[in-house]
């Protein structure tokens, strides 16, 4: 990880160079790069960059010497190179690290007065408030990727000079995100409406047209509905766990994330022609890329994984095995679904899909398939996640049903994407 950062990082300053604004943001500081990435619970910065106009005396930093605002800081220390080190050495570039960690409570950022006066418009001109097919939310989930600093304490050059502490702040002018960053933006036009998807696809590193390769389609929640392409990106690691180094490095695959400008489906199990469209550009993916048919996923959470389920129902020679996260349909019309594959995973404290979802297992259970069920804590470490995965994967069954103790609807992706026997589990599974 250490190396795919160092690339990436000291990459994408150089290409930024000459598109940024060339004026120091303050003092000293000729740039100020935010390095982020994604985690369960959406985009966090765990990095900041300053270049100086001086190489700067490691021997001068502390972890007092900067604050960033909002952010717990760990580390601070000098480098010869835009990039984190285990030990700090004289050089122009500091270097901020920053605590960046899954919060399971966290929440989306609470709506302004401006907000809701634009939500009541909204409403009104959708016939009333409530989340319906084919509506919009605005998009207004948020997931920054800047950040703010403050030099608290003095700091020397090499040379001996002072740079005084100042409270001027100093604004990130670069942002860079790890693996979102990797995915490219496209769009596919409806053959049914005209109207226009827009898209992320992410291909392996070493993408040969010879080689056939596993697609992986992730799919939103509501919160990021209406929002600008790459927020599916950002909003969780839905998509951007499959893109991961290591993920790739045991799972090479294509990625395609969609963002749709609507909801694509409801409570009340309405879905929008955008489903229609994602299995178009599904087929027609498979004619620009070297897409393996027998391997072709489908996960998504909340309003992600109910549209999953209902292309599953509509398609179902589509897709080698699901992974569904925080959703639910009517449990009446899962029946055909037991002769698919898929690993369901919702929180205890998510009543709707824990309940829901609980009925359809009883109901393929009534029908005579078998299905592995288990609880897990969800606060227990990715690694002892992924072991109790590899137990339910030993069972052999093709249904399974997972509930993670305690937590709320969002706690459930916060968790789901970053178990690697999950993800193992998922590329065992052929058509």
């Amino acid at each position: 990880m250490k190396a795919y950062f160092t690339l990436v990082l000291a990459g994408l300053l150089g290409l930024a160079a000459h598109a940024r604004n060339e004026a120091a943001p303050i003092g000293h500081v000729k740039s100020a790069t935010a390095v982020s990435r994604v985690l369960g619970d959406g985009r966090k910065v765990e990095t900041v960059v300053l270049e100086y106009d001086s190489p700067i005396s490691d021997k001068s930093l502390t972890s007092g010497s900067y604050a960033v605002e909002g952010k717990e800081v760990t580390r601070v220390y000098a480098n010869t190179a835009p990039e984190r080190a285990e030990r700090g050495t004289n050089g122009q570039y500091v270097i901020i690290e920053v605590k960046a960690e899954v919060d399971l409570h966290a929440q989306p950022k609470q709506p302004s007065e401006a907000d809701m006066a634009k939500k009541r418009e909204r409403d009104k001109m959708q016939g009333g408030p409530g989340l319906r097919a084919g509506w919009s939310t605005g998009g207004n989930d948020e997931y920054p990727g800047g950040a703010t600093v403050c030099q608290i304490a003095a700091i020397k050059t090499t040379k001996g000079k002072t740079y005084a502490a100042n409270d001027a702040p100093i604004e990130t002018n670069e942002e860079i995100c790890l693996v979102a960053d990797d995915f490219r933006q496209e769009e596919f036009v409806s053959p049914y409406t005209g109207q226009t998807l827009p898209y992320n696809i992410y291909l392996p590193e070493d993408y040969d047209p010879a080689e056939r390769y596993p697609l992986v389609l992730f799919i939103h929640d509501a919160g990021v509905a209406s929002g600008p392409v790459t927020q599916t990106l950002y909003q969780g690691n839905g998509a951007t766990s499959w893109a991961e180094p290591e993920a790739q490095a045991r799972h090479k695959c294509i990625v395609v994330a969609p963002e749709y400008p609507v909801i694509t489906v409801d409570d009340d199990w309405n879905y929008s022609h955008h489903l229609d469209t994602t299995i178009e550009l599904l087929k027609e993916l498979q004619t620009r890329y070297s897409v393996d048919p027998d391997r072709i996923y489908a996960t998504g959470q909340s309003m992600g994984c109910m549209s999953s389920i209902v292309m599953m129902l509509k398609e179902p020679d589509l897709f080698a095995g699901a992974l569904l996260v925080a959703g639910k349909w009517n449990p009446e019309l899962m029946g055909p679904l037991d002769r698919q594959n898929i690993w369901i995973i919702s929180c205890e404290g998510d009543v709707s899909s824990n309940t829901l979802q609980g009925e359809a297992v009883a109901k393929w259970r009534e029908q005579g398939s078998t299905v592995s069920e288990a609880t897990w804590d969800m606060t227990l470490s990715p690694e002892a996640l992924s072991a109790e995965a590899d137990k339910m994967r030993a069972e052999g069954s093709h249904l399974l049903f997972t509930h993670l103790t305690g937590g709320n609807h969002r706690a459930t992706w916060f968790v789901a994407y970053g178990i690697e026997g999950v993800q193992d589990w998922l590329f065992e599974q052929h058509r």
